[in-house]
């Protein structure tokens, strides 16, 4: 299997291990049972668990894509390092989510409800902190989505229709949360996934073709 084929099927599976973790991830209600909050710690815990797995799996499709179309100006190398800073932030958030907001809320059902004003200030403080990561993640991995793709226009690698689409889609995500007009709740940050997973989805898929033509 050829470094292209192996690139190719990361980016994909990554893409889709998003997309289940944005369709297992649990709902914000306003008042939970004991038996409700429970629930939600597991949901939480295993699609935040996808979450991190699909970011290590695209990290190493990008690896493999900068390789492959990488050329003297660097712009795909630069993409790299972007994605890497993004991955970075992306793994916070998802922690933060995933494992550390159950563990509050579980703390929060264990104390006296004479407390709950407290436990509420500190929640609203750790969504904050999830917000601000899922903000740098979304902003650093459209970047990279857009220099990877001006790099294909530049000097090929990868189809040109799937470049525009990255020229398009991903400044319009940045534009979107720039101006607050993209909030990135649950319904918010599944439209990101959409169109970053979409990119590379096709991008994976164009390197798993080349790489078969060439076999």
């Amino acid at each position: 299997m050829t470094d292209d084929r192996k690139s190719g099927i990361a980016l994909i599976a990554g893409a889709l291990g998003l997309i289940i973790t944005m369709a297992l991830h649990p709902m914000p209600v306003a008042s939970l049972t004991p038996e409700q909050v429970v629930h939600l710690m597991r949901m939480s815990g295993i699609a935040h668990s996808i979450a991190m797995v699909s970011g290590l799996l695209l990290f190493l499709g990008a690896c493999g894509l900068t390789r492959s179309i990488q050329a003297a100006d660097r712009i795909a190398f630069a993409a790299l390092v972007t994605f890497g800073f993004a991955c970075i932030a992306v793994l916070i958030a998802t922690a933060v989510s995933g494992f550390i907001m159950p563990g509050i809320m579980e703390l929060m059902l264990r104390d006296a409800p004479a407390n709950a004003r407290q436990w509420q200030i500190v929640s609203a403080g750790i969504f904050q902190i999830n917000q601000a990561f899922s903000r740098i993640y979304s902003v650093a991995a459209s970047l990279a989505m857009i220099l990877w793709s001006v790099s294909a226009l530049r000097n090929g690698g990868f189809g040109r229709g799937v470049a525009i689409y990255g020229c398009i889609g991903a400044p319009v995500v940045v534009i979107a949360i720039a101006i607050g007009r993209l909030q990135l709740d649950v319904h918010g940050m599944a439209a990101v996934v959409v169109v970053q997973a979409v990119w590379f989805v096709l991008v994976g898929s164009q390197l798993r073709t080349r790489a078969a033509s060439t076999e």
